[in-house]
């Protein structure tokens, strides 16, 4: 498995990170199917986008810079796209007790 090296990589302009609807909209995965741990990180990733969206709203009302409000609403933007097709990805009808109703030796 490759490693993560997030200060090795090369980063992606902020006009290349916007999607389009059929990029953002994807099928979640299907809930009988799937191990729990896909579950749990799709979850946890949900929440860190989540964060950053707020963080980040955060941030900008404590600039008064426009040039850096602008750059900071363009990450905005891009971060609620991808915290959107993350948190789709989770299936509308899944509950919380939907694991342990699929296993008998519980």
């Amino acid at each position: 498995m490759a490693q993560f090296r997030p200060f090795e990589m090369d980063n992606i302009p902020i006009k290349e990170q916007f999607m389009n609807w059929k990029d953002i909209v994807k099928p979640p995965y299907y809930k009988k199917s799937v191990d729990t741990y896909t579950r749990t990180r799709v979850i946890l990733m949900n929440g860190i986008e989540n964060a950053s969206v707020l963080m980040s709203h955060a941030m900008e009302r404590m600039t008064v810079d426009p040039e850096v409000k602008r750059q900071m609403a363009a990450m905005r933007r891009a971060d609620s796209m991808q915290q959107q097709t993350v948190n789709w990805l989770n299936p509308a009808n899944q509950t919380i007790t939907d694991y342990y109703r699929d296993h008998t030796w519980l």
